[in-house]
């Protein structure tokens, strides 16, 4: 459907983009914000394309609203100099509510604003399409400009990861690179409020020997030779530091901000606009049903484990509702839902332990009901949240990896299932013994177990197991 309007539009955002998108991507000063860690692997993406047309010519960048995804764009979109180039950024969101069309009509009109065919350019055409999944037929959409012209890359922004893969078949997989925007590191955080770079080998080290050992004598020896380094990079870091980024410190708006009141008022709006804007979009909730879902992440705030039963009674609502309820919060990348250890029947017949995919989001929550010792309180919970997120983020999203916990009483946090190998690991907000871990161990005979806590690093050769401070942890 042609409309002069919309052409009109797509050239202003053609001449102004550079000026608008340069305002999403530094601070009030004029100073340019830093970029995230992704930002390299993205723009290796694009140069390698530029150079040498290679695949992957469409990248997804899903992600939980608010870390970050709109200014990533804006930044590759600014990193892009090469005048043989074209480039343009839009706004599905603004464009489907301003002009009530979809993809195949903005890529309709482009065509007349440039005067030819996607399949008639001859030259290279990046596409900078943000918050993409406005229109629903997003995929197909992608799979077809594809297709259609070895010329063009698109780099893409959408809501939740897990909302996107569940709209795509194998067909259109093959033809797209999700690359997923996690919340902020402690590294990244580090770096962006008090300009403090790390030394990257030392959270691939630490990374590695989590994850890859042979036994707990083998991940102690790998991080004790890194120590010295880590220890370096925490001297003059303030002891509250960790505290203010567990609060409000995962994502990257609240950064700049020292007012600890505004930063949590601003990451509950984000949820809000998650609940009332991201999940209607995919479920078909009436208005009742969307204000019981805020409920339901005010109740599991308190808790870690989730009897659907009381929280069926509590709600008011029919399990199978429930149900739903709770598969929207994980979808929409709100909460991470770990399921019990064990065959398929046991993960069916025992509760999931739901976590926020992000601690700031929990304290968000809490801070609504109380405020002296809130912190202490549900400080153990918070610090489990945070564990949750990281290995959300470095364990490979498809494979043999696998991500469970220990639904008896004294169980394990987690266990981090790889093929047939286990590792056990609990999280601590004090000092822990290992024989924390031992009823978990005995269980499923892990490789080996760790504990996450604010004890020093130690290694129990006994109980094949190691200590690793929380600090350490987070240099990952």
């Amino acid at each position: 459907m042609k409309n002069i309007e919309l052409q009109e539009y797509i050239q202003t955002q053609i001449v102004q983009a550079p000026k608008r998108l340069k305002s999403l991507t530094s601070d009030i000063l004029g100073n340019n914000l830093f970029k995230r860690d992704v930002f390299l692997s993205l723009q290796k993406y694009m140069n390698d394309y530029l150079e040498k047309r290679s695949d992957p010519r469409i990248i997804v960048m899903p992600g939980l609203r608010g870390t970050g995804k709109t200014t990533l764009l804006a930044q590759l979109f600014l990193s892009l100099h090469e005048e043989s180039v074209s480039k343009i950024y839009l706004s599905i969101d603004e464009l489907v509510r301003r002009f009530d069309v979809d993809l195949w009509d903005i890529m309709e009109n482009y065509e007349v604003v440039i005067g030819k065919h996607i399949e008639e350019i001859d030259t290279p055409l990046i596409l900078f399409l943000d918050e993409i999944h406005y229109d629903e037929k997003w995929a197909i959409f992608l799979k077809t400009m594809y297709d259609k012209s070895t010329k063009v890359m698109i780099f893409c922004t959408g809501s939740s990861s897990l909302l996107l893969r569940e709209q795509i078949n194998a067909d259109v997989a093959r033809r797209v690179f999700f690359i997923d925007i996690y919340p902020v590191s402690f590294s990244e955080y580090m770096l962006f409020r008090h300009n403090k770079r790390r030394e990257e080998e030392v959270g691939q080290v630490i990374e590695e020997a989590i994850l890859y050992s042979e036994n707990a004598g083998e991940v102690y020896n790998k991080i004790q030779k890194v120590e010295s380094r880590i220890k370096n990079y925490w001297l003059d870091i303030d002891r509250f530091e960790i505290q203010k980024y567990i609060k409000y410190g995962t994502f990257p708006f609240t950064l700049r901000s020292e007012n600890e009141f505004l930063a949590v008022d601003f990451i509950s709006q984000i949820v809000n606009k998650v609940i009332r804007t991201d999940i209607p979009q995919f479920y078909r909730f009436e208005n009742e049903t969307l204000n019981r879902i805020d409920r339901v992440l005010y109740l599991i705030s308190e808790t870690l484990g989730v009897s659907m039963i009381k929280l069926s009674e509590s709600l008011e609502v029919k399990p199978d509702t429930l149900r739903l309820m709770l598969k929207s919060l994980e979808s929409s990348g709100l909460v991470l839902r770990v399921p019990p250890h064990g065959s398929h029947f046991r993960q069916v017949k025992k509760p999931s332990k739901y976590l926020f995919t992000t601690p700031s989001l929990r304290f968000s929550y809490l801070s609504s009901r109380e405020s002296i010792g809130l912190f202490d309180n549900y400080q153990g919970s918070m610090f489990e949240d945070l564990v949750g997120m990281y290995l959300n983020r470095i364990l490979p999203q498809f494979g043999n990896f696998a991500l469970t916990y220990d639904v008896s009483e004294g169980g394990a946090d987690f266990i981090v299932t790889r093929g047939s190998t286990d590792v056990v690991i609990e999280v601590g907000a004090g000092q822990k013994g290992y024989r924390q871990i031992i009823s978990t161990a005995q269980k499923v005979n892990p490789k080996y177990s760790i504990i996450i806590s604010k004890d020093d690093l130690d290694y129990s050769k006994e109980f094949n197991a190691i200590k690793i401070p929380l600090k350490y942890f987070l240099l990952i």
